[in-house]
């Protein structure tokens, strides 16, 4: 539906201006896939990235770009990497704009064809060979010269030997100069060796194209000392440089040097910290006594900036760096500046800007400055929560990283209008969100995992139209990083958990209000103490006797992490503790269902150690294990599960490989619903400050799956994702008949059984099948049927039936969507779990003294009932929209009363409700069944069956019996419940007392 791009951060190389006034440059990390980018900037200001690279192998193999580009004659951008590739030190490729990629080297290291080890920038030079230099590797390890043809070939022309030897120097940097046929550079470290410094502290050397090399000057500290970037050759005819620390104040220096035979090295400014310091890159010039530079510190607010530096050492600082905001945003510049012939100068920062990515500016000599672009997407990546519906019939979902404020967004997404930003993060509400929002009185609430006034994150506020406001700042005792979305409390507030923070600092749980006011309910002591856990895992989750219940990742008895709950009124209780081994680690938080159960998972355990999925009963407390992952298919579930409308639980498992969505059924058990394959999607990612993010699902009205993956996709910043529903029976016609939409009453093999028949009997529809395809007989006098069940095809209702006359049919037994038979007619052969089960049903009228008895079996697609009532219809009347007034068994008693009592509205019921005298007052013995959450009970009493009756006490959908005449009988559980309701009048003061049960829904 929707993906986002994961940009390349830390620019460190310089960029390369084309004529079209767009600038390409390289990103060291980020990108789709961790390892580094080539980025594009239009000329309208927007960073786009042009390939992203893949590590030691890959479509585009290489890692962690740190030079800058250069044009070669065919057009192409030619570039270095610093690690990747083959052996894992470093490449040489070339790409186009349109993003065709060539590895031209691949490093080898100490030895080998290629050696080097960590290249940096390549010169084109006039002779059409590209020259540069490795950091590391040659033979000694010291970093090498090479020459390069367009085509890849490469000669080593030096090998640089440390602090002493025929090539001294260590660690070249920058790129090359070119004067004629003579290559002028720099060495980080080597030369001179000190006391103080005993790698030496740089050198100045040049080197022929044909690999004649000459040591041209050693730094000692006073006059420099570790050049962070290459030469400049000023049309004055001498070599321009700066070295990153040294001078008398240690904050670096430049030099000139002149490029005689017996060239003369001049010291030309100290720098001073606050003034700027720490000179990086290549200087470039801006007239003909003008130089511009950048320092990576100092300035006003400490982030580096741009200065101007005359040839006779005059210094003028045109632009500090003001950091994330501010009047000149960027920080830690890594790179010179490129011209445009315009009187303008390009330029990266590596830090800086919205989310602290960096900036891409340009600047004057006289200190005009604007940024070009931010480095972080305005749109945001990484999702972080669940969409949630946003009642237009879109989405609305946060995430994590990225927008204009830098800390995140909230993006929406509509059928007509696609991806938008709803609203930017960042600053005063806090950054960082993480978790599905909640929709509360017409706002969405959700936490900030970061940021806000103590920059330990924050709950914010969303209301459509009006932006993102702060409702909660976050601080260290109170509970920091909030994790996880946030629950309504039964009390209106909203409740959520800390991963951090607290008075022992593993973690908090916390409500806060929609006024904003936070209480800390519990602050968790670890392995042991009062509240034992640690890093608590959101969301909780509320039952239905209004305790909270939740876990923690680790803490507990054995550091494995705790199943607690919290008492309405704050009292915290262990219910389990974790193990060493069995079910631990759970990484994600729980989810109430729709049967009055707790669901959670844990990231280890089970059968294959790869995670289960467990379930808590809140009634008495007790947990099991449901189902167990295969470590195969699905492995390490995190993050939020999603409770579905037909019962199914739903979540992220991270593992095996970019790992998949689950669900689970009590019909088909665990099954894998979808895979990621890293261009689709990844279930986890990471935000390279140690937050790891795994986002969640939906369900949409028409029961698809809608979700989001916080990594991967064509861009690596993540998607959002719908998993269309191809349901078991789709899937069957698109094998068996071509098509998914092939109708249910054809027969093309025209044996008498329609194409959804065949499909419940686990046939072939093109083959046909003899007659007897179920197995009819008679035994003890009555007509049975033995019919297959499949529990993964569960998405048809099975129904047998007796008739008299084949005009009216009465259901003997049904499978609803995958379920075991239930009914009146059910007899044998069904066990839990999965498998293909062999059923007998049985008719409830012996064959003896009927004149004729008939059996068959009915099958029904597409039907999933909306309420427990409807599904009771289905499996007891075959007519989901039977009248909740018929009576088919004519015993007197409604269809609605049947499915309220428990009784078979089929078989004629002889007993009326247990009633009697109980200390002179009328009384009525109710059963109450919780899940029949559908329909209120009323029992009622009068003197005059005309009326008016008064109510004695009302189960409202399934909740406890209460009122005035309310007796005994009512448990908080799940079970079904005997209740006694008594009169108000004793029948010795009235001449007559009538008791009933009413129903309505």
């Amino acid at each position: 539906m929707a993906s986002f791009q994961r940009p390349g951060t830390q620019a460190t190389g310089r960029l390369l201006r084309t004529a079209g006034g767009e600038s390409y440059g390289t990103a060291s990390s980020g990108g789709a896939n961790g390892f580094g980018s080539v980025f594009r900037v239009t000329a309208a200001g927007a960073v786009e990235t042009v390939v992203s690279f893949t590590g030691s192998g890959g479509a585009v193999p290489g890692s962690g770009p740190a030079a800058g580009l250069v044009l070669g004659a065919d057009g192409a951008f030619y570039g270095t990497t610093s690690a990747g590739g083959a052996g894992g030190f470093g490449t040489v490729f070339k790409v186009t704009a349109a993003g065709v990629f060539t590895k031209l080297v691949d490093f080898t290291g100490t030895a080998g064809t290629a050696k080097g080890s960590v290249p940096g920038p390549l010169v084109l030079h006039p002779d059409g060979n590209f020259y540069g230099t490795t950091a590391a590797g040659g033979t000694g390890g010291f970093g090498t010269v090479f020459k390069m043809t367009s085509a890849g070939a490469v000669t080593t022309l030096a090998e640089f030997t440390g602090t002493t030897g025929a090539t001294k120097g260590s660690e070249p940097r920058g790129a090359l100069a070119v004067s004629g046929n003579t290559l002028y550079g720099v060495t980080r470290t080597g030369g001179v060796s000190t006391q103080a410094m005993t790698q030496g502290m740089g050198t100045l050397f040049r080197i022929t194209t044909a690999g004649t090399f000459t040591a041209l000057h050693d730094f000692t500290g006073t006059n420099g000392s570790r050049p962070a970037g290459g030469l400049f050759l000023h049309s004055n005819g001498l070599l321009y440089g700066t070295t990153e620390f040294g001078g008398t104040e240690g904050f670096g220096t430049a030099f000139s040097l002149s490029t005689a035979a017996a060239p003369v090295f001049t010291s030309i400014r100290s720098f001073a910290d606050l003034v700027g310091s720490q000179p990086v890159g290549e200087l470039v010039a801006a007239d003909a006594t003008t130089l511009l530079g950048a320092v990576a510190a100092g300035g006003t607010s400490g982030w580096g900036g741009i200065y101007t530096l005359t040839t006779g050492g005059a210094f003028t600082m045109l632009a500090s760096f003001t950091g994330e905001s501010g009047a000149t945003p960027g920080a830690s510049p890594r790179a010179g500046l490129t011209p445009d012939g315009n009187g303008f100068f390009h330029g990266v920062t590596s830090a800086g800007g919205p989310g602290n990515l960096g900036t891409v500016f340009k600047i004057n000599a006289a200190g005009t400055y604007s940024v070009t672009a931010n480095v972080s997407p305005p749109a945001g990546w990484m999702p972080s929560g669940a969409p949630v519906a946003d009642g237009a019939g879109g989405w609305l979902f946060p995430l994590a990283a990225g927008g204009s404020g830098g800390g995140g967004t909230l993006a929406s997404w509509s059928q007509g209008g696609g991806l938008s930003v709803a609203a930017a993060l960042g600053g005063t509400p806090g950054s960082t969100p993480d978790g599905a929002l909640l929709l509360k009185g017409g706002s969405y609430y959700g936490v900030a995992s970061q940021g806000a006034s103590s920059g330990r994150g924050s709950a914010f506020r969303y209301q459509p139209g009006s932006g993102v406001s702060l409702v909660n700042a976050f601080t260290s005792t109170g509970g920091a990083l909030p994790q996880g979305a946030l629950i309504d409390g039964s009390d209106g507030a909203l409740y959520g958990v800390g991963r951090e923070g607290g008075t022992s600092a593993r973690g908090t749980v916390f409500k806060v209000t929609t006024a904003g006011v936070r209480t800390r309910i519990v602050s968790f002591t670890g392995t042991a103490g009062t509240a034992p856990g640690s890093s608590p895992r959101g969301p909780l989750a509320l039952a239905p006797n209004q305790n909270y219940y939740g876990v923690t990742a680790r803490g507990g008895s054995s550091d494995n992490g705790v199943l607690f709950k919290i008492s309405p009124t704050g009292t915290y209780t262990v219910i389990a503790h974790f193990a060493a081994t069995g079910p631990r680690l759970p990484e994600g938080g729980l989810a109430p269902g729709n049967d009055g159960f707790i669901y959670g998972t844990c990231s280890r355990g089970g059968t294959a150690d790869a995670g289960v999925l467990f379930r808590l009963d809140p009634s008495n407390d007790t947990w099991s294990v449901i189902a167990s992952f295969d470590g195969s298919t699905a492995a390490s579930p995190a993050g939020a599960l999603h409770a579905a409308a037909d019962g199914s639980i739903l979540g992220i498992a991270t593992a095996p490989g970019n790992g998949g969505v689950f669900r689970h059924s009590a019909a088909g058990g665990l099954q894998l619903a979808a895979a990621f394959d890293g261009s689709n999607g990844r279930a986890s990612a990471d935000n390279g400050a140690g937050l790891v993010f795994t986002a969640g699902v939906t369900t949409a009205a028409d029961g698809t799956i809608h979700g989001s993956a916080p990594g991967g996709g064509p861009a690596g910043g993540g998607v959002l994702f719908r998993i269309a529903a191809s349901s078991p029976l789709a899937a069957w016609k698109t094998q068996y008949l071509g098509s998914p939409a092939a109708s249910d009453d054809d027969d093309p093999d025209r044996d008498g059984l329609a194409n959804v028949v065949e499909y419940a009997l686990g046939r072939i529809p093109t083959l046909p099948d003899a007659a007897g395809s179920t197995i009819a007989s008679i035994a003890g006098g009555f007509l049975r049927l033995t019919v297959p069940r499949d529990p993964a095809r569960n998405d048809v209702v099975m129904i047998v039936e007796a008739s008299a006359d084949l005009a009216g049919w009465s259901p003997l037994a049904t499978s609803l969507n995958g379920s075991p038979f239930t009914g009146p007619g059910y007899l044998s052969g069904e066990t839990p779990g999965p498998g293909l089960k062999s059923v007998v049903v049985r008719d409830l009228v012996p064959v003896t003294g009927a004149r004729r008895r008939f059996l068959r079996l009915r099958v029904l697609s597409g039907f999933t009932p909306t309420g427990p009532l409807e599904a009771w219809k289905m499996t007891y009347l075959g007519n989901p929209a039977a009248p909740d007034d018929g009576d088919p068994d004519r015993d007197g008693r409604a269809n609605l009363l049947e499915y309220a009592l428990g009784t078979l509205p089929t078989v004629a019921d002889a007993t009326a409700l247990p009633s009697g005298l109980s200390g002179g007052f009328l009384q009525l013995i109710v059963p109450r069944d919780p899940a029949r959450n559908d329909v209120t009970l009323t029992v009622e009493a009068t003197a005059n069956p005309a009326g008016p009756w008064t109510p004695l006490a009302v189960s409202t959908n399934g909740s406890p019996f209460s009122g005035p005449g309310y007796l005994s009988g009512e448990t908080p559980d799940a079970s079904v419940k005997s209740v006694t309701v008594r009169d108000l009048v004793t029948v010795s003061s009235a001449p007559r007392r009538f008791i009933r049960l009413r129903v309505t829904r």
